[in-house]
């Protein structure tokens, strides 16, 4: 059962055997010999690195249920404990970043390398606008929509 959920996600995260082995630690041969069969499963401490490194839905892996990511709702009930993503490393193993377009990879990139509390702070006040002026241009589109 492992085999589809394996090759699911690493095809999800847009990275390869093995850039996924090495994200965990473990021999890019392995992970193939999970995929195709010839190995049962990961060890607790492989699995533990998955969850960790990819913020992956341990549930989902072996079992096939539930969603593929731990998702806030999951932390915030508990039901998961993990080290929040911390840096730029971590953010680009998630399967979000990796859907990302190349431009919007570069921007999350480059503003992880600002320190600067007071210049973090005013790029997230113009994106918070940015973002709330876009969502009232579409409200205001489909309004018009509705009207025409």
């Amino acid at each position: 059962m492992i085999q589809l959920q394996l090759n699911e996600l690493i095809k999800k995260l847009g990275i390869s055997q093995k850039a996924f082995g090495e994200g965990i630690g473990i021999k890019p041969a392995f992970v193939n010999d999970v995929l195709n069969g010839r190995a049962k499963g990961f060890s607790s401490e492989t699995l533990t690195a998955i969850q960790k490194t990819y913020k992956v839905n341990l549930n989902w892996l072996l079992t096939g249920e539930g969603e593929m990511f731990i998702t806030p709702s999951d932390i915030k009930e508990g039901k998961v404990s993990y080290t929040s993503i911390s840096d730029i490393n971590e953010i680009t193993h998630t399967g979000w970043f990796k859907n990302l377009t190349k431009e919007q990879r570069e921007i999350i990139t480059n503003c992880s390398a600002v320190k600067d509390k007071e210049i973090l702070k005013k790029v997230s006040g113009i994106i918070s606008r940015q973002a709330a002026k876009e969502e009232g241009d579409r409200e205001l589109e489909e309004l018009e929509d509705k009207i025409k």
